[in-house]
């Protein structure tokens, strides 16, 4: 049974819509895992999180956040 124009119009938007859903879905997940790892880091007596750099000023963690930003800025 063949689709009417309307129907697989339709059907299209649907996937699209399902496959952005997940993509943020999947942006989320990354976005808490980032969100846990702050967590965890040592706080100084203000409670503030000490994000440190290694001697040649770099951090892993704020490269993950600028990356997952630029990845994820719409």
């Amino acid at each position: 049974m063949s689709l009417d124009p309307a129907q697989r119009h339709q059907i299209e938007q649907d996937a699209i819509t399902a496959a952005w859903e997940a993509e943020r879905l999947a942006a989320c997940d990354e976005a808490i895992a980032l969100l846990r790892e702050i967590a965890d880091l040592e706080r100084d007596d203000d409670g503030d999180v000490i994000i440190g750099t290694d001697a040649d000023g770099h951090n892993d963690l704020m490269s993950r956040i600028a990356s997952f930003l630029a990845a994820n800025d719409r």
